[in-house]
């Protein structure tokens, strides 16, 4: 994690601290957001349409790697199938087709093999948009990058067996649900022949994430809407292996920039060593602890080549899995403002500090470490869930369908 040394009885020692931004960047009108987002949207699937296009049959192509595991392709079948347009589809999860009649344990029993990133099949009551009810024959198989990467994007193969189910099901249920297995079998190897040009292409993911990250982890990360960033003292020099939305905002830096580094990288001249030496010692504990500060850190730098300094409260803490072990270190920032509520003083003052060397932290807000420890309750839960095995509600121990309600 930024700045973070690893763990004694892990890889060599790292650099000092952890850090993010405290002055938020200009806020996107909403209008202007939604466009870009939709416009991403659109490209994305552009691209996943090239490859899969000719098939034809009705599937969907969810990013297994971007928060709530939004759509990025469905095939037209899925659209006339379903009854819902373009725009209504991509970039939600597919939860939408659910109802009052869904099972919740097949539902369950997806969300296991999310988190376990195995395929599995269910067969389950999902509605149209006009509300009609259909039994959807789902197949759900991962994508995994070369040489048994991480998993990408999870393809969902759907088939209406409606009238199978009302028939009795048997041995025309089992086949039928045979062809979707073998058809999204079909589709993901096409994608994976495909992975790395497809995650260049793809332009929807909002957060800087690290291969080695599971895919599970990171859709429980993306739903924590604040500033942090996870680094892994497991590996050499502590490097971040996920930064949120809102670090990569207030930081200024790309994703590529920040991912697999020590986040040393927002330190400067006007950095306070002792401070520095502060954030080092916690983590390097038996046990390891958690600290907050307040230095004087730096943005990415303009075209012009300057770094904005700004006030940085940070929090940082240990998140262990299920048996106990420390995991990473998360480090969670607060925006610094002035009594007034306004940036502009306290950026005044930090630019200031940084060109006279008298870096004296404004004090932080006296709310902001618990909301600080909440996020990092957030995170600790995911982290947590790592180490557990789903239930592994298997297919052959639901009760079959018999008939629409």
């Amino acid at each position: 994690m930024p700045g973070l040394p690893p763990r004694p009885d892990g890889p060599a020692a790292a650099g000092p601290h952890l850090v993010a931004s405290s002055s938020a960047a200009p806020p996107v009108p909403r209008a202007a957001a939604a466009a870009a987002e939709q416009a991403a949207l659109a490209e994305v699937s552009t691209a996943f349409g090239e490859l899969l296009s000719d098939l034809q049959f009705s599937f969907v192509v969810a990013s297994a790697r971007a928060p709530d595991m939004p759509l990025v392709y469905a095939s037209s079948n899925f659209f006339s199938c379903t009854g819902y347009s373009v725009g209504e589809v991509l970039g939600r999860n597919c939860r939408f087709l659910q109802g009052p009649g869904t099972s919740h344990q097949a539902v369950m029993e997806l969300r296991d093999a999310v988190r376990e990133e195995r395929a599995c099949s269910v067969c389950l009551l999902n509605y149209r948009k006009d509300g009609t009810p259909f039994w959807n024959h789902l197949r759900l198989q991962p994508v995994c990058a070369p040489n048994d990467g991480p998993v990408d994007y999870f393809v969902g193969v759907q088939a209406d067996v409606t009238r199978l189910v009302e028939a009795g099901g048997g041995a025309p249920l089992e086949a039928a649900g045979a062809g979707s297995a073998e058809a999204a079998a079909a589709v993901a190897a096409r994608l994976a022949a495909h992975e790395p040009d497809l995650v260049a292409a793809d332009c929807t993911r909002k957060c800087a994430v690290l291969a080695s990250v599971p895919s599970s982890l990171v859709n429980a990360l993306g739903r924590v809407q604040d500033c942090f960033v996870l680094a892994d003292p497991n590996l050499p020099d502590c490097p971040i292996v996920f930064a949120s939305e809102g670090f990569l905002k207030l930081s200024g830096y790309p994703c590529h920039e920040v991912v697999g580094r020590n986040c040393r990288f927002l330190q400067g001249p006007g950095t306070c060593p002792q401070t520095v030496a502060q954030l080092r010692a916690a983590p390097a504990a038996e046990p390891p602890r958690a600290v907050t500060v307040t230095l004087l850190n730096y943005r990415k730098a303009d075209a012009g080549g300057h770094q904005q300094p700004f006030w940085n409260s940070l929090h940082i803490s240990p998140l262990r899995d299920a048996g106990g072990r420390v995991q990473y270190f998360a480090g969670v920032q607060m925006a610094i403002c002035g009594d007034d509520g306004g940036e502009a003083a306290v950026d005044e003052a930090a630019a200031a500090a940084a060109a006279t060397g008298a870096a004296a932290p404004p004090a932080a807000d006296p709310l902001a470490l618990l909301r600080q420890k909440g996020v990092v309750g957030s995170l600790r839960v995911a982290t947590r869930a790592l180490a557990q095995h789903g239930l592994r509600r298997a297919a052959q121990f639901q009760r079959a369908p018999s008939r629409v309600e």
